[in-house]
């Protein structure tokens, strides 16, 4: 008997210095992979993306322009929502760039280090939900696979709003998890105020963000019943004290605050009824059907084998902020993620895996109601036609079903990074805890896969760093800010300036690397049409417009063609894209 307790305890003392091992080893892959994805966020952001696409420039020219006169550069006066290109975006973004511009100046880079400390807030965030999920094992894993996600990664580059709107969701769940661990009812209150803070963030999450609660309330029902009254309704406070602005501004402005969605429904007669004509009705029964078979299309988009392992976005036409030929996720969280949904079986892990199931569902839901530029402008080629080059005349293609599903597009669904990385990261823990009696089998295979990540994450990063660059050049627009700093050579400060209309709103690459004061563009004049991306005419010195047919007309001046456009001299300086390919020409008169 007495060399049985003994044995028993060698084997408890044997298990409880494996645990503590794993623990260290977690420990110290976590600390490394936030190194190394924290520094793939922030390491060389004026270069790569190669240029600063016209949303970013809006971004961040609002930001300027709320720092130097309080408005967007509209003049609207610390607006609750962005006016932009008449699309209206939430403003938590320009808000949070103000501090940076303010210290660093207003410069490309500037703009996406908002974005990459964003990314860098939301990578540390997931990091410690999974911990708080699935352990120290299930921290590690997430680490990893956030810090080297071609989605996460790409998105924390970009300099706009999705990684805010993933941030702050992520930061309310973690906070949520803290209640749930500590019962401390500020952790509570701090979550429902990061959920109110994502309404600020990105249009999706006003659709995503109550179905994620109702979530919540369902899985954790028992736990909220504990609770004490005066501190649910504290939180609920909160959050319809964040939510009630929102609310007030859709109902006073309706049709600017819907603009973009109403642009982009699936549910817009051109978009469900093939063969009509706006202003046409539908035949009875015919766009219901065919609204319910696109969403359901549009909505598998976002779960599809090639989407998320093979091919990655094809929904946006024209500015390439996914690098083509690799999937959203990385290889080795396919098989993690068939292992997490057998957690669904598993009592101890079950209802983590329907809150991650549940949270890809609704995230796909309000992706799955716009439609993707690329179903409207669909091309053969593995590359689309870069804006700058493309063929205004192309009238927009009805979508099919077909056509949804094969163009998702990776920013309406931001909402799903996170929650694909956990579900990869509790396949990884189910893998070791399936494993674990045979300590071989569950060292050889976590060694695998994390070696097998890194491999696949160090290949992405390397095309990103290295290759990318040069294939998304002309997709980004690049060679405005090099074109435009001619211009002020060329420049004596008199003559009007003509820039091509081909340029994706042309204006705010203006407005952004000039500098242009914001309360000049405010007082205006400003020539403009009205409406959804309304374009601008002409403002100042400043004209928008075929180059080829006012030349005729101005005596005097500096023009900037397009590269493929047919120049009435030789070219006074030339542009030219990474591959030597001419971007502009600048013809002096």
């Amino acid at each position: 008997m007495a060399e049985l307790r003994s044995a028993s305890a060698r084997w408890r003392g044997s298990d409880a210095g494996g645990k503590e091992l794993v623990k260290r080893l977690s420990a110290a892959i976590v600390i490394i992979a936030l190194a190394v994805g924290i520094g793939l966020r922030v390491v060389g952001l004026a270069n790569v993306p190669p240029a600063l696409s016209q949303d970013e420039a809006c971004e961040g020219y609002d930001a300027y322009s709320v720092l130097l006169t309080g408005r967007d550069h509209h003049g609207n006066f610390l607006p609750l929502a962005m006016q932009g290109f008449d699309d209206y975006r939430m403003p938590l973004f320009q808000y949070s760039l103000v501090p940076l511009v303010a210290a660093f100046g207003l410069k490309p880079a500037v703009v996406r280090l908002g974005a990459a400390l964003w990314g860098s807030v939301d990578l540390v965030a997931l990091t410690a939900l999974a911990g708080l999920m699935m352990g120290w094992p299930g921290a590690a894993a997430a680490a990893l696979f956030g810090a080297l996600s071609p989605w996460h990664l790409t998105f924390s580059r970009h300099g706009q709003e999705f990684t805010v709107a993933s941030a702050t969701i992520t930061l309310g769940m973690l906070c949520f998890f803290l209640w749930l661990r500590r019962r401390r009812d500020l952790w509570l209150m701090t979550s429902a105020a990061f959920f109110g803070l994502s309404l600020y963030s990105y249009a999706t999450t006003k659709a995503f963000l109550p179905l994620l609660l109702a979530l919540l309330i369902v899985l954790y029902r028992s736990e909220l019943k504990t609770v004490r009254l005066k501190v649910l309704a504290g939180a609920a406070a909160i959050l319809m004290c964040l939510a009630l602005p929102q609310v007030v501004l859709l109902m006073l402005h309706p049709i600017e605050m819907q603009a973009e969605f109403q642009h982009l429904s699936l549910f817009r007669i051109i978009a469900t009824c093939q063969g009509c004509q706006p202003g046409e009705t539908a035949p009875a029964g015919h766009a219901f059907s065919n609204q319910l078979i696109g969403f359901g299309a549009s909505w598998l988009s976002y779960f599809t084998p090639s989407f998320l392992f093979i091919v990655g976005d094809r929904g946006d036409h024209w500015t390439m902020i996914h690098p083509p030929g690799f999937g959203q996720l990385l290889p080795e969280q396919a098989p993690l993620i068939l292992l997490a949904l057998g957690a669904m079986l598993s009592a101890p892990r079950r209802r983590i895996a329907l809150l991650l199931a549940g949270w890809l569902i609704v995230a796909a839901l309000p992706a799955a109601l716009t439609i993707p530029l690329g179903v409207s402008y669909p091309e053969a080629s593995a590359l689309p036609t870069p804006h700058v080059m493309f063929n205004y005349a192309v009238l927009p293609t009805p979508p099919t079903p077909s056509l949804l599903l094969a163009h998702p597009d990776s920013r309406h669904d931001a909402l799903a990074m996170v929650p694909w990385i956990l579900f990869s990261a509790l396949g990884f823990v189910l893998l070791l805890e399936w494993t674990s009696r045979w300590p071989v089998v569950s060292a050889s295979a976590a060694g695998l896969i994390f070696v097998s990540t890194i491999f696949h994450g160090a290949q992405f990063a390397r095309y990103y760093f290295s290759d990318f660059p040069t294939v998304a050049a002309p997709y980004l627009q690049y060679g405005i800010e090099q074109a435009l700093g001619a211009v002020d050579k060329l420049d004596d400060g008199h003559e009007p300036i003509v820039i091509t209309a081909r340029i994706n709103q042309p204006y705010i690459y203006v407005l952004f690397f000039e500098h242009y004061p914001p309360a000049d563009f405010q007082l205006g004049p400003v020539r403009r049409a009205s409406g959804l991306f309304g374009q601008v005419f002409a403002f100042g010195r400043y004209v928008f417009a075929k180059p080829h047919s006012v030349y005729p007309w101005i005596t005097h001046g500096i023009f900037v063609y397009a590269g493929q456009d047919n120049l009435p001299k030789a070219a006074d300086f030339t542009i030219r894209y990474p591959d030597g390919t001419v971007a502009y020409n600048i013809v002096v008169k």
